[in-house]
């Protein structure tokens, strides 16, 4: 079984559409039936093909809305420079409660994590 990654630097944008985009630094491998598990909170788990289970951490809470009511989103591999080297849509998977104890593998909330950063 595979272990989880995280993710350390991605962005979601929004299209002039509303279309999501999800930029991240290209992997190895193809993409395998994409999907994004999201059940709305701080994190979601991308399976990006069977072998690669990938946390996009610490979703900013203005966009967690737009993301549960995605369908499918963009996700756009890039490479040094910002030349993207891949793009293809991830389908959503909204769930109640993704089943990770994120506590377990360094992760906190979104509010934590920023109130962690502030000095003082």
């Amino acid at each position: 079984m595979s272990e989880y990654v995280t993710e350390k630097k991605f962005v979601v944008a929004e299209g002039d559409g509303g279309e999501l985009y999800i930029f991240l630094s290209a992997k190895k491998d193809n993409p395998a039936a994409p999907q994004i598990i999201y059940d709305g909170k701080d994190h979601a788990v991308f399976l990006r093909n069977h072998e690669q289970k990938i946390i996009l951490d610490y979703i900013h809470p203005d966009i967690r809305e737009k993301l549960k009511k995605a369908k499918e989103v963009v996700m756009v591999e890039t490479l040094v420079g910002d030349n993207i080297k891949d793009s293809y849509f991830a389908d959503m998977k909204i769930v109640e409660n993704i089943p990770v104890d994120w506590s377990l593998i360094g992760l906190t909330t979104w509010e934590k994590a920023l109130a962690a950063k502030r000095p003082g």
